[in-house]
């Protein structure tokens, strides 16, 4: 089994080895997080033998020689591929200004963060296709500065606490908690307490940030994920309208046509 995307500055490999079985020595112009997925594996880096498990990870600069081979069995890798570039523009965009190509630790805990932002990159360009991925790749490269220690960790935190309490940060906070939420009750007085801010300061700074409101992007995640269920094969639109957090039937009903323009049983009709 393979599962491959390829993006301009970024890239997500899935793939399966056989019982010592091993892919060939090779280097790269990119920066590259091995992560085994299921068994151990072992990874030849610059003339060392690795071994990693379940909890380890292993981060490849640009221009080092580097091998898999499946160790106790057949094992799945997944791959994460991100360029100089990205780095570069990221950081620039955080810190405010240009930084010297980051040095990462080797060896690190896998970040779970990092593997479930991948699965969703692979997954997002499946459903609905490249063009939403491609405008991700910025904010994946976010998610890997966060969560992969280097040299620009300690800038890139203090920064991160900064961005915290400006505009910017208000409104990705708010999107984050969403994200991870939207299936509960979700008010706009459950987001500002959570936030521990005044909801209609949270309201207007969403607004300005987004040119939406928060019970829009509520809605709008929702959606989406209701549109990537009822894409399987006897998924029950009832089951998802409540599933994805509506406590209404006719609710998501009105919804679901408003942002499709089509009903639910018809989108599932048509994308089965």
């Amino acid at each position: 089994m393979e599962m491959r995307l390829d993006l301009e500055h970024t890239g997500v490999l899935l793939f399966d080895l056989q019982q010592g079985e091993a892919d060939e020595a090779h280097p790269h112009d990119h920066y590259q997080i091995s992560i085994p997925m299921s068994r151990s594996i072992v990874v030849r880096h610059n003339g060392t033998h690795l071994h990693l498990d379940a909890e380890k990870a292993l981060i490849v600069p640009p221009g080092d020689v580097h091998q898999h081979e499946a160790s106790g069995g057949k094992g799945m890798i997944m791959l994460i591929s991100f360029n100089e570039t990205v780095v570069q523009k990221v950081l620039e965009g955080r810190l405010g200004q240009g930084a010297s190509p980051v040095d990462f630790s080797a060896l690190q805990t896998v970040p779970a963060a990092v593997v479930k932002e991948a699965e969703k990159q692979i997954q997002t360009a499946a459903f609905r296709g490249i063009d939403q991925v491609l405008s991700n790749e910025e904010a994946f490269t976010e998610t890997i500065l966060t969560h992969i220690e280097g040299s620009h960790t300690n800038l890139w935190r203090q920064a991160a606490a900064d961005h915290l309490h400006s505009p910017e940060g208000i409104a990705a906070q708010v999107q984050a908690f969403v994200n991870e939420h939207f299936r509960e009750d979700l008010t706009l007085d459950v987001v500002a307490f959570q936030m521990n801010m005044s909801k209609y300061h949270l309201h207007r700074v969403f607004v300005k940030q987004t040119g939406r409101t928060p019970r829009a992007y509520i809605h709008e995640i929702r959606l989406e994920e209701a549109a990537r269920q009822l894409m399987n094969p006897g998924r029950d639109i009832t089951t998802t309208a409540f599933d994805v957090g509506y406590q209404s039937l006719s609710t998501f009903s009105r919804a679901f046509k408003a942002r499709f323009g089509v009903t639910a049983k018809v989108y599932a009709d048509q994308h089965r």
